[in-house]
């Protein structure tokens, strides 16, 4: 279960360590300087997809804006669904409920930062996100074009 979405975008070794469990993991990681919000009022989330036998098939990832200086509440860091349970709703099912959870902190605005050449740039388009910002994300000496998809009131979603 690699991140097939992103084939020819990222060579393929980094696809390959990437799966949705160690992505999840990373993100945890990554939080725990984040904490001292505690557990009554967490200001991150992670929505994991599973199947019925417990396989992770997709997650999405958000909470209070990263970069500050940009003037948006609240952004989904990460979003994935594996290529075979694309277009099925779980997409779509995994926003709204996320959406929910900002909007349970008055959250307004929201933005997700997106691979120029990423076939999901439709998905966000459909739910409603407007390609507002542009920055480059470097990674491993390489440099990508990243647009950020810009929601301006959550709350008509």
């Amino acid at each position: 279960s690699d991140l097939t979405t992103y084939s020819g975008i990222f060579p393929d070794d980094y696809i390959n360590s990437r799966t949705p469990e160690k992505r999840i993991q990373q993100l945890r990681e990554n939080w725990k300087g984040f904490e001292e919000d505690s557990k009554e009022n967490p200001t991150r989330m992670i929505l994991v997809a599973e199947t019925f036998k417990k396989k992770t098939v997709g997650f999405v990832a958000g909470g209070e804006v990263f970069q500050g200086e940009l003037p948006y509440d609240c952004e989904m860091y990460a979003f994935y669904i594996l290529k075979e349970y694309q277009q099925k709703g779980l997409g779509r099912q995994l926003f709204k409920q996320m959406l929910e959870f900002f909007k349970s902190f008055k959250y307004k605005t929201m933005i997700i930062w997106v691979l120029k050449d990423n076939p999901a740039c439709l998905f966000y388009e459909k739910m409603g996100g407007v390609a507002k910002e542009s920055m480059i994300d470097k990674r491993d000496g390489n440099e990508y074009i990243v647009t950020g998809y810009v929601w301006e009131n959550i709350k008509q979603n």
